[in-house]
């Protein structure tokens, strides 16, 4: 809804949007989507719960995630005085998603699903006045978020996480180990001015952007227990084979990192017609960080590992660029643009979080890796009770930045030719992008120390270089990756109530890492590695696109009284994702459940073999050109 506050001066508009959803979760024991059947061992296991332990994870049917949105947005303008017009404007959105990934392999009970809640309220202040021939834009921005991540609501009363093993696949409930303790509060100021003069051939612009950021990170995973156990036997007897657990060492049990940023951003840019026909675009930007708060110093990091835990990165990041435009006819029927610059970006500021938050100082981790299985550790149901001590489990981690860590950076490069095609009103394009990393994101575990090889040749590990700490994880710097794609595309511009686009893009992209995760030491662990865990190889990257159709079209039909009926299409098809062959344990020592990559055996005297034999082993390789070609290799 919108109008006129006062006549040709001032204006009101509103939008209130709520979404409802329920998403089915895809499995169930019995009924509805895919049966996980095993019907007699879940039975079992809610029995097990119930009886021995007190506790009901509901029930076997499809669990319905849900997802809802509540979403207002205002606005008011204002016409100033000539050629000055003020906004104000907020957006608030209040939302709830239902999270959990049952598979063929691995069940979750309803309560093993978690949710996030959000609210998010963004105000912005903005005047633009123009000067002859120069126009200015000056724009205030607040953001305030807050995140949540909890269990169910119905959930009477927290209980340990935990996962069985069955006579195939697990079976999980309790509360899911990130969801315990889990709250992002993020308060951001932003201030923007961007000055634009019109001179000669040139429209120069001079500008700001700063940004000042507030974090509350509480993040303590495993807060109420995490147990593997390796079949209900175990689990009716209560003896587990894997623990973790995290507690505060402060005075605060919900000790969560707290930080700022400020962020100050400076550029120029020339948008130079150098002729009737031709266009150069020119552009230097200069982004600078600042910490005013450090991590606390841990003495025992820097005696150990010769890394301190209270460094904050220093990197000032430079964006300069290039680009152009040709009409080669001079008749705007078509056109040659490309560019070159160096593009940055700051680092994730959850990913810097892990560093104020894992010093060795604030928090104890136990943690008692699955190994052999020989473990017989004492279940305790009570999640508030957990033990602070196991035997000689290790009690710490430790999450490192190097002090030559720079902010991820790539030089990118493209090429495009336009054309009017002369038929039906279509524009075809061709276009080239490539792009090459300068600095991404590269993690390395200090802590391991390699104690032997395996038979296939890579290393093994045990992760003892400090005793008692588990992980200490550095977060630095590679140059290593890049991607290049080509697409060809035709166009029909909406005219005579129709348009189409069809696309074809073909695209390759390598990394060691991407980065999917904002835990440290799970950002390290999740690459699969067919050797040092701590020096990944360059390989194809999880967002390799590969080959992507798409088609799109519309048109709208009069219907009279003055409506119009939209009818639209929208094809995609794309090669699948890339995948890769692991072993489903930890091969390497790393502690790292399935981030080894397999072995496949040349010969039936590598293995042993049960269930099978190497000649069926073979002809499930042999079927998959991409195992085939790895036989007697990683």
């Amino acid at each position: 809804m919108g109008g006129p506050v006062v006549r040709n001066r001032a204006f009101f508009f509103a939008n209130v949007e709520g979404g409802r959803k329920d998403n089915p979760s895809g499995f169930s024991v019995t009924g509805t989507g895919q049966t996980f059947g095993r019907e007699a061992e879940i039975d079992r296991f809610i029995s097990i719960l119930q009886n021995k332990y007190g506790y009901d994870p509901g029930g076997k049917d499809e669990f319905i995630r849900t997802v809802n949105s509540d979403k207002v947005f205002v606005r008011t303008d204002f016409n100033v005085a000539h050629g000055q017009q003020f906004t104000v404007r907020h957006n608030y959105v209040s939302a709830a998603n239902d999270i959990g990934r049952p598979t063929t392999a691995a069940y979750f009970m309803p309560d093993a699903f978690y949710r996030i809640n959000n609210k998010t309220n963004s105000s912005v202040v903005q005047l633009n006045s123009a000067f002859g021939t120069a126009v200015n834009e000056a724009r205030l921005t607040f953001q305030r978020v807050r995140d949540r991540r909890v269990g169910q609501p119905n959930e009477e009363r927290p209980f340990p996480f935990v996962q069985v093993s069955l006579s195939s696949g697990t079976v999980r409930a309790g509360r899911e180990n990130f969801s315990g303790a889990n709250e992002l509060d993020q308060d951001v100021y932003e201030f923007t001015n961007d000055f634009t003069w019109l001179k000669g051939k040139h429209t120069l612009t001079l500008g700001t952007h700063n940004e000042f950021f507030k974090f509350r990170n509480l993040f303590i995973r495993d807060t109420f227990g995490n147990y593997t156990f390796d079949s209900l036997d175990l689990f009716d007897q209560g003896l587990a084979q894997a623990f973790d657990y995290s507690f505060s060492l402060t005075g605060d049990p919900l000790q969560s990192a707290k930080f700022r940023v400020r962020q100050f951003g400076f550029y120029v840019g020339d948008l130079w017609r150098v002729a009737s026909n031709f266009t150069l675009t020119l552009g230097v930007r200069a982004d600078n960080p600042k910490f005013p708060d450090r991590p606390t110093a841990n003495p025992l990091s820097v005696s150990a590992l010769g890394y301190a835990t209270d460094e904050v990165p220093t990197s000032v990041m430079w964006s300069p660029r290039v680009g152009f435009n040709y009409d080669l006819s001079g008749d705007s029927r078509q056109q040659l643009r490309g560019g070159l610059g160096l593009f940055t970006g700051r680092t994730p500021y959850v990913w810097l979080s892990n560093q104020y938050g894992n010093t060795g100082i604030e928090f104890r981790r136990l943690s008692v890796a699955r190994g052999t299985g020989a473990q017989r550790i004492p279940f305790v149901a009570d999640a508030t009770a957990q033990p602070k001590s196991v035997g000689s489990a290790a009690s710490n981690e430790i999450d490192l930045i190097d002090p030559d860590y720079k902010y991820p950076s790539l030089i990118r490069t493209n090429i495009a030719y336009d054309r009017e095609l002369g038929f039906f009103g279509l524009i075809g394009t061709t276009e080239f992008l490539y792009s090459k990393n300068v600095n991404d994101v590269k993690y390395q575990n200090l802590n391991l120390v390699q104690a032997g090889t395996r038979p296939d040749g890579r290393p093994f590990y045990t992760r003892n270089r400090v005793p008692g700490l588990t992980d200490a994880i550095l977060l630095t710097t590679t140059d290593e990756g890049d991607a290049w794609s080509i697409v060809f595309k035709v166009d029909r511009p909406f005219r005579n109530r129709f348009f189409m686009n069809a696309s074809y893009l073909y695209g390759e992209s390598t990394s060691i890492l991407d980065g999917t995760s904002s835990q440290a030491a799970s950002n390290w662990g999740n690459v699969y590695v067919p050797g040092d865990s701590n020096n990944p190889p360059l390989t194809r990257s999880n967002f390799d696109p590969g080959h992507r159709v798409t088609l799109s079209g519309g048109y709208d039909i009069p219907v009279g009284a003055g409506f119009t009926a939209t009818a639209s299409m929208f094809y995609s098809g794309q090669s699948g994702r890339p995948w890769s062959a692991n072993y489903a344990f930890d091969y390497n020592g790393d502690v790292r459940g399935t981030n080894d990559l397999l072995y496949i055996p040349a010969s039936a005297s590598e293995y042993t073999f049960t269930n099978g034999t190497f000649n069926d082993l073979m002809t499930f390789v042999n079927a998959e050109p991409c195992l085939a070609e790895f036989i007697g290799k990683i």
